[in-house]
């Protein structure tokens, strides 16, 4: 993930060996890009943003004629290409050309064609790009499966479809990394919400005693609550609850505070935009 520009797709062509680093190297389980460009080929299945495809081939010879490019041997490629047009729902349309195939077929071909030498490595650059909501949902759900038996990466600008299919997300900004970590751990925060009667003042010096610091308040309701978030640190909801009760305080609500990937990933990549 990360803003326009930031270096998704050249980082991408870098690793599939359509462009060369200025400096280091990329290796697949020890397999050098720059070294054995072949070799990794030979492993890897990788669908640019804008895939290339031959508008006046049938579907049927467009993915024969990928499976002869990609090596496959002679008398496997047409139970290779059963085995993408099963798993990329293609059957329908495998013997139209490709000219007259809606956006989300001609995504879901050039995919077919992605993985018809069945690569260990797949590299997706924003398969989603212009599809409807249907399609959307029907691409996610083919990258879904394929990441249980694949290593997939997978750039997007959709923040929910971060949450839905991946499970490690790495953030670039201005070509840097400025984050690598499971998604979950992303999301994962120390901050707590609560609301209370208590002043703002009065709560600062009971948490600023117990070591808690951070506090802000949000908002106060109609019923005279002002709702806090405070940073807990390790300690976690139940330590600032024993705060609160300590000061024998009526407390209406007390929860961890997620921080949404909208959030985060704004945080993260301002001025890379």
């Amino acid at each position: 993930m990360g803003p326009n520009g930031a270096g998704k797709t050249t980082t991408m062509r870098i690793m599939s060996g359509f462009l060369d680093p200025t400096k280091g190297d990329v290796t697949y389980n020890g397999i050098s890009v720059l070294k054995e460009p072949r070799e990794v080929k030979r492993k890897l299945g990788y669908l640019p943003e804008h895939a290339p495809l031959y508008n006046d081939m049938l579907v049927s010879e467009y993915l024969e004629f990928i499976a002869k490019s990609r090596e496959v041997p002679k008398n496997l490629i047409q139970k290779s290409v059963n085995r993408v047009v099963g798993l990329c729902e293609l059957e329908s349309h495998f013997y139209q050309p490709v000219s007259q195939l809606s956006k989300g077929f001609r995504q879901r071909v050039a995919l077919a064609g992605t993985l018809i030498h069945d690569p260990d490595f797949i590299i997706l650059d924003e398969p989603s790009t212009g599809l409807d909501p249907n399609q959307i949902t029907e691409i996610r759900s083919i990258i879904r499966n394929l990441g249980k038996s694949k290593t997939l990466i997978l750039s997007t600008h959709i923040l929910q479809e971060v949450v839905e299919i991946c499970d490690r997300v790495i953030i670039l900004s201005q070509g840097k990394i400025v984050v690598d970590s499971s998604v979950e751990e992303l999301r994962k925060d120390s901050l707590v919400y609560f609301s209370t009667p208590s002043s703002e003042e009065i709560l600062l010096q009971n948490f600023h005693k117990f070591g808690f610091t951070g506090l802000e308040k949000i908002k106060t309701d109609e019923n005279g609550f002002h709702h806090y978030i405070v940073d807990s640190g390790a300690k976690g909801s139940t330590a600032v609850f024993s705060v609160l009760a300590e000061m024998k305080k009526p407390v209406a609500e007390i929860r961890p505070y997620q921080r949404s990937l909208e959030s985060i990933f704004s945080e993260l990549t301002k001025g890379g935009k």
